[in-house]
């Protein structure tokens, strides 16, 4: 039924008066005016920024942990790779301040980040480094990775700008069951081609599917009377005009004064912990596959790109359902427990994670709990983000959320050196608990939620 919905997303409407048409069939690719090419346009895009990641954090670490490097490598081409997205926030101050209207707030950086991962993509199939390239790969990671990143914060600063109140935890749950869906997808077939075909082939086999995702962002428009180039007739919207030429000086304050409330700090210091649990799994989790559980490069990616399959359709309607029920607080409590649960296994019975069924078992919660904790904590920060910088307020919660699992991957190479296994799962068990209680003393996220007098007016509210 989802699958129809974005069909029709797609599909042609009636030309309204005043509206072009090409050979019969009329361009209705309008965001604002249709809910279903919202949820899946943004939901296509998370796509887009989930293949790089599963070809870097699923298939390329585990081809390199095949090919005897060790899990300090690996956990710092993790590290340093992932660090566009620790600092993407200078991207959206520069997004939120300057912009081309006539083709809306966020477009032509859609646009301009797709082409960079096209040429990243580019020159890694022409480098065709050797698992031995360590920084090589890094390189080439960074500058795919910066792509992503850019994607990231033209994509979650349209939401901000464009999706209804009652739309954002449905939308939030598509787009990162988006990303998880490019992730399985990234991994398998990047496994796959590196193991039997080497990483030219495996690198050079993404282009097609970002050409389509930049023909999409081309031919997509933010609201009515855009441009969909620059040389093509149309203008900039009202509501893109309300925004323009906002002084860096006005842009810092309004972001500064909206993060400095408490449920803001509140969010920031949960999500440091709980996503340095991640960072730290992330790492971790290619190394035990190929060292410990008895997977090679080809088998593991498989694996995880099955998992991340089911695990990312799944949940687009459990994430839906579950911040609908218990609200956005208390399903991201609910969900990042999943990570202790986690923990507590290799903790308590390392043996039994070796065995290949019980391995599969834990990367199906462990799944759940990646997609579910950012399904849930993203109306969260929607919904204390102000429209009037909403790239740069949006990017810095989601910044300072991606910084922690650069440096949950440096924990896990750390703990592991020093105490082994059982040191970095009680220290996982102990950041994941303090995350949950931390989350739990939100004000704002619950299913029955109204703004409070020292809101401004115009942040976003997501029930």
């Amino acid at each position: 039924m989802r699958f129809a919905c974005f069909a029709l997303a797609f599909a042609p409407a009636p030309a309204p008066a005043g509206r072009r048409s090409i050979g019969g069939a009329a361009i209705n690719l309008i965001l604002s005016e249709r809910k279903t090419l919202r949820i899946g346009s943004m939901m296509l895009f998370y796509v887009a920024q989930g293949l790089p990641l599963g070809l870097f954090l699923i298939a390329v670490a585990a081809w390199l942990a095949a090919n005897g490097m060790p899990p300090a490598a690996i956990a710092s081409l993790v590290a340093t790779a992932y660090l566009p997205w620790s600092f993407k926030f200078i991207g959206a101050a520069l997004m939120d301040r300057y912009a081309y209207l006539p083709m809306g707030r966020r477009r032509a950086w859609l646009i301009a980040s797709q082409a960079v991962i096209l040429l990243g993509l580019f020159a890694a199939a022409v480098a065709a480094p050797a698992p031995q390239d360590l920084a090589l790969i890094t390189v080439l990671g960074v500058l795919i990775f910066s792509g992503g990143a850019i994607q990231d914060v033209a994509v979650d600063g349209l939401a901000v700008d464009i999706l209804p109140e009652e739309e954002q935890g449905t939308a939030s749950a598509f787009m990162f069951g988006g990303q998880a869906l490019g992730m399985a997808i990234g991994g398998a077939l990047g496994g796959y081609l590196l193991q039997h075909h080497g990483p030219a082939v495996a690198f050079f086999a993404f282009v097609p599917f970002n050409v389509g995702f930049l023909l999409l962002a081309i031919v997509l428009r933010e609201r009515p009377g855009e441009k969909l180039l620059p040389w093509t007739k149309g203008k900039a919207s009202a509501e893109a005009l309300i925004a323009r030429g906002m002084p860096w000086l006005r842009i810092l304050a309004i972001t500064f004064r909206s993060m400095m409330k408490r449920d803001s700090l509140v969010l920031l210091a949960a999500s440091t912990l709980g996503r340095a649990v991640g960072g730290a799994f992330t790492a971790f989790w290619p190394v035990f596959a190929t060292t410990q559980a008895g997977f090679d490069t080809s088998g593991y990616s498989s694996m995880v790109a099955t998992v991340g399959l089911i695990v990312s359709i799944a949940c687009m309607g459990a994430g839906t359902l579950l911040v609908s029920r218990l609200g956005p607080r208390r399903a991201t409590v609910v969900t990042f427990a999943g990570y202790a649960l986690v923990s507590l296994v290799y903790l308590v019975s390392p043996e039994i994670a070796m065995i290949g069924y019980v391995f599969v078992l834990l990367s199906i919660l462990r799944e759940f709990t990646d997609i579910l904790t950012s399904i849930s904590s993203n109306p969260l920060r929607m919904r204390l983000s102000d429209k009037r910088v909403g790239a740069t307020q949006f990017t810095i919660y989601n910044s300072l959320s991606n910084l922690p699992v650069a440096l949950g991957a440096s924990l896990y190479a750390w703990a592991f050196g020093a105490g082994g296994l059982p040191l970095l799962m009680t220290m996982l068990i102990a950041m994941t608990i303090g995350c949950c209680v931390i989350f739990a003393l939100l004000r704002i996220g619950n299913r029955v939620d109204a703004p409070t007098e020292h809101e401004d007016e115009l942040t976003p509210v997501v029930n």
